[in-house]
């Protein structure tokens, strides 16, 4: 399986953004392609979800346009500085046309020395755009909401399954208009029947420095716990310590399903218009002292997953 996905969030209406551009190939049937469109509206009168589902064969076809798309499905593609396409629920049609710019360097959640075993074993993900601007516009029916610079994500996920569980945030727009960046992920999968335990990596931009917790060696001293709609976690390094929590309520939270090859479902409950909190330290000798305080409200992106559905959300997807 292989995903590329966004997310991002509008300034002047306080919604969010989550689009998918999505490859399959189940075992012992034809593999197939989806893109996925879904707006967070925060008072829930716009919201929108919808999924369209695609033959292999409607994936980058030879149509002889030139313009660097790195996966093209149907109409719908997405390249390193641009992505449009357009879904509707059947009663609704969101289209979306924007670009960004592409970051120096590809954000690597995971520490090298995993890499090659997680993708193997399960999946792993990246992103090569962690927080960039984007300029463009989205329209639902014949509403039109533009974007002049909202800082977003642009991620890549691949391989054979998901994790039996995990929980994911991001952010980049900050009360105050800090200028930092949150991007963390947690999760529980097994070798075999053995569970392995919870692994958690972390990283922060504050104050034009790169704090990273997910190298190796502090990724097995991070700790965290979660169960939707809440996902709390500390880490640490040498001179760093952050502690916090990444929350949303139900009502913001949209339930979808994801198909593994294997044939499996996973579900997640996503909301892009959540909620972080973080208190960050640096060390002093023996001594942890206060650094600084991040607070997103509604603009937090926040993703809970597991094998069974969660019965407080219907499955909109």
């Amino acid at each position: 399986m292989e995903a590329w996905y966004l997310t991002l969030n509008h300034r002047e209406s306080g919604s969010g953004l989550w689009l998918r551009y999505t490859v399959t190939a189940p075992r012992g049937t034809d593999p197939y392609c989806d893109v996925w469109g879904v707006w967070f509206d925060p008072d829930g009168k716009r919201s929108l979800a919808a999924k369209h589902q695609f033959s292999i064969d409607h994936l980058a076809p030879a149509d002889g346009r030139d313009d660097g798309a790195l996966v093209r499905i149907a109409s719908s593609w997405l390249s390193e500085t641009h992505t449009e396409g357009e879904v509707s629920d059947g009663e609704r049609t969101m289209s979306w046309s924007l670009d960004f710019e592409a970051a120096d360097r590809t954000f690597q959640h995971l520490p090298a020395p995993l890499r090659g075993r997680i993708e193997k074993r399960v999946s792993t993900v990246c992103a090569p755009n962690l927080s960039v601007p984007f300029v463009g516009s989205v329209t639902i029916d014949d509403e039109l909401f533009t974007f002049q610079g909202e800082r977003g994500c642009q991620g890549h996920r691949w391989g054979r399954r998901h994790a039996q569980s995990w929980a994911w945030a991001h952010c980049s727009s900050w009360e105050g208009g800090e200028d930092a960046v949150f991007e963390a992920l947690a999760a529980r999968s097994k070798i075999g029947l053995v569970p392995v335990p919870t692994m958690t990596f972390v990283f922060l931009g504050y104050e034009q420095q790169a704090i990273a917790f997910n190298d190796f060696k502090w990724a097995l001293r991070a700790k965290s716990r979660y169960e939707m709609p809440t996902w709390a976690f500390t880490a640490h390094n040498d001179d760093y310590k952050v502690t916090g929590a990444a929350r949303t309520s139900v009502d913001r939270l949209l339930q979808v399903t994801y198909t593994d090859p294997d044939g499996l479902p996973r579900y997640c409950a996503n909301s892009e218009i959540g909620d972080l909190a973080l208190e960050l330290y640096r060390r002093d000798g023996s001594v942890w002292r206060h650094a600084g305080s991040l607070t997103a409200l509604h603009t937090a992106h926040v993703e809970f997953g597991r094998r069974e559905p969660f019965l407080e959300l219907p499955i909109a997807l």
